[in-house]
């Protein structure tokens, strides 16, 4: 069986707002990771879970495909959407 071929996620420094925001939404089980596109190493989708974890759960999957250069531009700004609604209610 052929080893598959990797290819690390592109490097991003995030800004101190958008690491509170991703800090935010790691404390309280927002749970969002980008995910891989089999047979594509530079495109990725985002999935969210919301809540402590289950077993068996299924994600939710955003229905863009983000390439290297936006992967993680638009990973901080769902963590930023979850962190403004829930931020209050928490």
């Amino acid at each position: 069986m052929p080893r598959r071929k990797s290819k690390p996620m592109p490097s991003y420094f995030a800004s101190e707002e958008e690491m509170e925001a991703c800090l935010f939404c790691r404390r309280n089980n927002i749970r969002i990771s980008p995910m891989g596109i089999k047979n594509d190493l530079d495109h990725w989708k985002i999935t969210i879970n919301i809540g402590p974890y289950k077993r068996g759960e299924v994600p939710h999957i955003a229905p863009y495909i983000y390439d290297r250069k936006t992967i993680w531009p638009e990973y901080y700004k769902m963590c930023k959407y979850y962190y403004d609604k829930y931020r209050k209610s928490i």
